[in-house]
């Protein structure tokens, strides 16, 4: 049990905290269930002047869970080097309550929430030059290049990503931004990015070759 003077996670919490950990661990493949737990516990700890700040409201609300205060605002942004660990610690915060935790799904909606009002926004001046130059028929080295010239290719990756979790593009502007991705990854030096709307970490992770494959090495050929 996690406590600091008299405060502590409620004990209803800590068996649906384990399997929150769980299935993490299940989804991740990177840590254990246990070391996700310690890691958890350990931000807890940390971060106990913000996390243990209010007393535990008796049930799971989704507003309050999906709505960031000033205090909210004010911890996360404090140190960005820290920044997804107090991320992190936010969304564990948010979901628990007295008569439990909402789990993976309560800490995914507390994420998608952040992403709207903070995330999805900075995204919008990239989409709107590629729709550009998607509409110029350019190819996707060109594509990239181009977009380079003002914005970062870390966020150039994820607005595309952000593209396509809300659209779903015609088939040349799909294969478009799949030759994208891959030069992002291959030849721009975006890290392994974990995003199963990637085609570039789609076949990376699968070890198979799909047509998006076949059409990132016609863009680079």
């Amino acid at each position: 049990m996690v406590k600091r003077g008299k405060k502590k996670i409620p004990r209803n919490a800590v068996e649906e905290l384990v399997q929150t950990c769980e299935w993490i661990s299940k989804l991740k493949k990177k840590e254990s269930a246990s070391e996700i737990f310690k890691r958890f516990l350990g931000l807890m700890n940390k971060y106990a002047d913000y996390f243990f700040s209010m007393p535990w409201p008796q049930k799971y609300d989704f507003k309050e869970a999906t709505t960031f205060t000033d205090e909210d605002v004010d911890f996360l942004f404090e140190r960005e080097e820290d920044f997804a660990d107090r991320h992190m610690t936010v969304c564990l915060k948010k979901n628990m309550y007295l008569e439990g935790f909402m789990g993976y799904f309560g800490i995914l909606w507390t994420q998608q929430a952040f992403r709207e009002r903070f995330i999805r926004p900075t995204y919008k001046p990239v989409l709107e030059a590629f729709e550009g130059f998607a509409q110029g028929a350019e190819d996707a080295q060109s594509v990239v290049n181009k977009l380079k010239e003002k914005f970062s290719v870390g966020l150039i990756h994820d607005s595309l990503i952000d593209l396509l979790e809300h659209e779903y593009p015609d088939k040349p502007k799909r294969r478009l931004i799949d030759g994208m991705l891959g030069l992002l990854h291959t030849v721009e030096g975006v890290p392994s990015c974990e995003q199963e709307r990637c085609s570039w970490y789609w076949n990376q992770e699968c070890g198979t070759s799909s047509a998006s494959d076949k059409s990132f090495k016609e863009d680079t050929s």
